[in-house]
């Protein structure tokens, strides 16, 4: 599922790894705070396509207890990367 940037407000770095950026937001249509994961490397095809195979499978797993929920993607205006919006998983 494609969401707008613009559908997120509160926007707050959180921590760099080795695939990307995680910041905090609020998605103000569901009033919920969620993870924004900004990914690396996801600019040329062949490693966006990949990206997007292992998301479709993570998709499949919805429901399952284990599994942090994946809302959908959406893509910085400003940086042009393409983000993972994911349950804020602080319990």
């Amino acid at each position: 599922m494609w969401i707008p940037y613009d559908k997120f407000k509160n926007i707050k770095y959180l921590d760099k790894g080795g695939f990307g950026t995680i910041y905090e937001a609020i998605w103000s249509d569901k009033n919920m705070k969620v993870v924004l994961k900004c990914l690396n490397n996801l600019n040329d095809s062949e490693n966006f396509n990949e990206f997007l195979d292992e998301w479709k499978n993570h998709y499949k797993c919805i429901g399952s207890k284990i599994i942090v929920h994946f809302y959908g993607f959406t893509k910085d205006p400003k940086t042009s990367k393409y983000t993972v919006v994911m349950d804020y998983a602080d319990k």
